[in-house]
């Protein structure tokens, strides 16, 4: 039986080719941070997921407790802004912060993630399992954690919605877009590796 270029070329096409450079994530090192009550087997299951899109290597942390200040108690979720200023103290070039909590944002009733440009993201599982088997949820969590990841690679929100850089308002949102970069976004992206 024939082999799909997929299955012979992890990111989707001959090395080098568009369909390769739109699913790759030029980062060399990253660290996913769960905070406390993730189950770390999501955390490495999305570990892998990213090691298969490029990233040289990634590495899972021990669970830290969430901030004590994220928590809002008249929304009943956690603000996204209190996770994200506690893994930019992490030291690390690239930190992708991983919570079961629901989070918001500024005006926003809720978000699916946070990015900064310094290198640190939360990405949100909450939302991401409304109406979904297993296959389902790991990739809404992998095009949100590429996502947010493009955030820090200095990428915006994309006009294109099949692009992994449009903005989800909805689950319908993510579900629609690819997990890659357009061909616009990829040419906004550093040409080398990230590393600093």
């Amino acid at each position: 039986m024939p082999h799909s270029d997929q299955s012979v070329f992890p990111f989707g096409g001959m090395p080098g080719s568009a369909a390769a450079q739109r699913r790759r994530i030029a980062i060399d090192e990253l660290f996913i941070v769960p905070f406390e009550g993730m189950p770390v087997q999501i955390a490495q299951a999305l570990a892998e997921d990213l090691a298969g899109r490029g990233v040289a290597a990634v590495r899972v942390d021990a669970p830290v407790p969430l901030p004590g200040d994220a928590y809002a108690p008249t929304r009943g979720q956690h603000r996204a802004e209190s996770l994200l200023a506690l893994l930019s103290g992490h030291g690390a070039p690239h930190v992708l912060g991983i919570t079961h909590r629901d989070l918001f944002s500024g005006d926003l009733n809720f978000v699916f993630g946070i990015a900064s440009r310094s290198g640190a993201c939360v990405v949100s599982t909450a939302r991401l399992l409304f109406g979904a088997n297993d296959e389902l949820f790991r990739a809404r969590l992998l095009k949100e954690a590429v996502h947010e990841l493009g955030h820090t690679l200095g990428l915006d929100h994309c006009s294109d919605p099949r692009c992994v850089m449009h903005f989800s308002n909805s689950l319908a949102d993510t579900d629609i877009k690819g997990d890659a970069y357009c061909d616009r976004c990829v040419a906004r992206l550093p040409l080398q590796r990230v590393s600093r």
